[in-house]
């Protein structure tokens, strides 16, 4: 028997079509694939992700700007005046107190010095802050110069409420005392008139009395102490008979003004020309009227509502963190507000390549990945922008011009990379949306999280509509 063998002719390896695999291991059909709407879709996504590295170095730089305004602003105050707190004013009394410690063992006696603060029946607080911007370079701060009056009465009956503090009481070193938290801020000659009578000129300092600067957001931060104020010898006369005093300051403060509730019955009215205020502090206002010329606001707050006793026994004023409180808040605080956008920015970027991703897959021409690039570092560069015209300009006339200059800017780029005007343009008409809607998310925090709801859904929708029917393995395209 001979063998067949099979003739070139049969040999069916020559003239067949090269399987799938055979193609995508071709350089031609490498770059198919890395061309098909599914790889590019993932790439999309990386170089959304990628971006975040400049984007963090934007945010470093807000930061950084933010700290210098912030450095720049206390430097305004220090030349002015702070944020003013008063506490007071209060009738401070020595006690002479007998105490103990061990030392070696020993039981060792000594005679110290403590006090008790009483504090007045009623008082009265009428202030008038006259506000104006102090600048310096392109920074600015709200400054005021508060006229306050400051009244009320401390009854009769101060001796026997002294009875129930331990040690002996020298009457005759009685004083009465206010804290102020920043004493430089005084512009005028204070003192006090006791039952309408002369003024009594008031002398620096607390002597051993001290009171504390409001909580610090920290709360591991302990409050600072603080020892700056006022005060005035009374004597013992007075104690037994009670009296009412007036006090009459001229006070320079800058940020805030506050207000502690020293009397066992308060009355706090205040007003100012500036109308952005922000009231804040344990009590806020019965009554408050803001318009554009200014606002007025007026605190009661009865004995009760304090929670403290009209005696304490101690060195350290109470009610400091229980303040009436009035921010003198910016307009915008741009910083924060351009640290705001870029918490958005990775889902900013992820809608915006998809928009340019669904026009490229209706375009006979296609956006490279550079292209892609280049699109999302116009995206960080809109930060940059809307941070340097904010300080000049202020933060909505910047977040306008950022905006229209980076929509023109993409939208005309991507209208010449498909040869499409009115791809372009549609481009436009939705990164323009997705400005305006970002903006009024900064604008409306509480309603933040829904719209950000309601728009990742919408996009997924629209992306999900518009990609129905691509062959996103390219499949199609290679075979």
């Amino acid at each position: 028997m001979t063998d067949i063998d099979a003739s070139p002719d049969e040999d069916s390896g020559d003239n067949s079509k090269p399987s799938q695999s055979d193609t995508a291991g071709q350089p031609g059909g490498m770059r198919a694939l890395l061309s098909s709407p599914g790889v590019k879709f993932i790439m999309i996504g990386f170089i959304s992700v990628a971006l975040l590295i400049p984007t963090l170095l934007v945010w470093g730089l807000v930061e950084e700007r933010g700290r210098r305004a912030e450095e720049v602003s206390s430097g305004i105050a220090r030349g002015w005046g702070g944020p003013q707190v008063l506490n007071g004013p209060y009738v401070a009394v020595p006690f002479e107190v007998n105490r103990n410690q061990t030392i070696d063992g020993r039981i060792i006696w000594q005679t110290a010095t403590e006090w008790a603060l009483l504090m007045p029946e009623t008082l009265n607080v009428e202030s008038r802050l006259v506000t104006e911007e102090r600048r310096r370079s392109i920074y600015s701060l709200p400054v005021y110069n508060a006229k306050i009056a400051v009244s009320g009465r401390f009854e009769q009956g101060m001796i026997e409420d002294l009875r129930q503090i331990e040690g002996k009481p020298d009457l005759d070193r009685a004083m009465l005392v206010m804290s102020i938290a920043d004493i430089t801020g005084i512009r005028s000659d204070a003192g006090v008139r006791i039952d309408g009578g002369p003024l009594l000129p008031f002398e620096p300092g607390m002597k051993a009395i001290s009171s504390l600067m409001p909580a610090s957001p920290d709360p591991y931060t302990p409050p600072a102490r603080l020892d700056s104020g006022v005060n005035r010898s009374i004597g013992r006369t007075l104690l037994e008979s009670g009296f009412a005093f007036g006090i009459d300051l001229s006070l320079n403060g800058s940020r805030s003004f506050s207000i502690a509730p020293a009397g066992q019955t308060t009355h706090v009215s205040a007003e100012a020309n500036w109308p952005h205020p922000g009231f804040e502090g344990l009590f806020l206002p019965d009554e408050k009227a803001i318009d554009a010329q200014g606002f007025s606001a007026k605190w009661t707050i009865p004995y009760l509502a304090r929670g403290v006793d009209r005696v304490v026994s101690g060195s350290v004023m109470p009610l400091s963190s229980s303040l009436m409180s009035i921010n003198m808040v910016e307009p915008v605080k741009f910083y924060q507000v351009v640290a705001r956008t870029l918490k958005y920015s990775i889902g900013f970027f992820s809608v915006v390549f998809l928009a340019v991703f669904i026009i490229e897959l209706k375009s006979v021409r296609k956006v490279h990945w550079i292209q892609y690039v280049l699109t999302g570092l116009a995206l960080v560069v809109f930060y940059i922008l809307l941070l340097a015209l904010a300080e000049h300009t202020g933060f909505e006339i910047a977040y306008l011009f950022a905006s229209f200059a980076t929509t023109g800017l993409i939208a005309a780029y991507v209208g010449s990379v498909t040869s499409s005007f009115r791809r372009g343009a549609i481009l436009a008409f939705a990164l323009g949306a997705a400005y305006a809607v970002m903006y009024l998310i900064l604008r409306e925090d509480e309603y933040a999280l829904l719209a950000g709801a309601l728009i990742s859904f919408v996009t997924i929708a629209a992306t999900m509509f518009s990609t129905r029917n691509v062959d996103w393995s390219g499949a199609a395209r290679r075979a």
